[in-house]
């Protein structure tokens, strides 16, 4: 059996497909696995994935109808092997030390989770901003209980499970990907966080994440009704994760990722709003603290 299960969903990427292909082959370890889903892709992707495959014996291919990426992401958990499981997405790609510095770690320390950064850009170059930065509240050489983690969490939150270098038994304890909603990794990761004991992160930006045009998270999600629709499911699923938490930092945890996706929803466009069963004197709170939040906003607007 490998070592790490790396799942990659692949839905017409042909352009990218070969740089992350390529930055897996080229790591400085080798004992994995690629589980790579192709979700019903049509512009050829699956005609290069057969051509890596001739010369890239560790890739296995599912091929399946297009379901999306939380089903994607599920059809690859039913057939990995390794100790340790990694998600990436085909469009985006991997520094050439990565798998060996996250199982290092993983193994020295008996790691559930490694966090490390990513870094974005564009066909054009690097993003101005990142906000996968996590040296600013995370220290290295530390290893964090879960209640020391989501504590430091609650300052600065990335949700991407790209992110997260993972125990397999862990996630193959019962997690799964919600099917059909964007926004899926605000529900998986949270979770994720909540089962795990003992963390550590590495600041080195191994992931590099392409912004490609056109895309619904590039573009104004507070136009998109699925976003809306989606998240306010994230939401509700937040809540009753909440409920049923066994730890104090967990719940408090769980409620922040509630309470700050509810006030980024009052922010989509009016026509889209829906009821959420939620406590009235939450409901009151959250949008008493977004219409804030709005006020806020448009002063510093008018100042700049």
């Amino acid at each position: 059996m490998p070592s790490v299960s790396i799942i990659l969903p692949v839905y017409n990427v042909a352009p990218y497909l070969g740089t992350c292909l390529d930055s897996l082959k080229n790591q400085t370890f080798q004992d994995f696995e690629v589980i790579a889903v192709n979700d019903g892709s049509s512009d050829g992707s699956l005609a290069i994935l057969e051509v890596y495959q001739r010369k890239f014996p560790n890739l296995r291919i599912i091929s399946q109808t297009n379901q999306g990426l939380s089903a994607a992401r599920n059809t690859g958990l039913e057939q990995v092997t390794g100790k340790y499981l990694y998600f990436l997405d085909s469009d985006d790609y991997l520094q050439h030390d990565m798998l060996e510095r996250c199982f290092t770690l993983a193994e020295q320390e008996a790691l559930d989770v490694v966090k490390f950064d990513a870094i974005g850009f564009t066909e054009q170059g690097i993003t101005r901003t990142n906000p996968y930065d996590s040296s600013f509240v995370l220290q290295e050489n530390k290893r964090y209980t879960q209640k020391e983690w989501l504590q430091v969490q609650r300052k600065h939150y990335n949700s991407p499970v790209w992110l997260y270098f993972v125990r397999t038994s862990l996630v193959l304890s019962g997690l799964r990907f919600v099917d059909g909603i964007l926004h899926e990794d605000e529900i998986f990761t949270p979770q994720l966080f909540t089962r795990a004991n003992s963390f550590m992160y590495i600041a080195q930006p191994f992931f590099k994440r392409r912004y490609r045009a056109g895309s619904i998270m590039q573009s104004s999600i507070y136009q998109s009704q699925a976003s809306y629709t989606s998240k306010h499911q994230v939401i509700q699923l937040l809540e009753e994760e909440r409920v049923v938490a066994k730890t104090r930092a967990a719940k408090q945890f769980l409620r922040q990722r509630r309470n700050v996706l509810y006030i980024d929803s009052c922010h989509y466009a009016k026509e889209l709003h829906q009821k959420i069963t939620l406590p009235l004197g939450v409901k009151l709170y959250l949008y008493a603290r977004a219409r804030l939040r709005k006020i806020r906003r448009k002063k510093g607007a008018q100042n700049e």
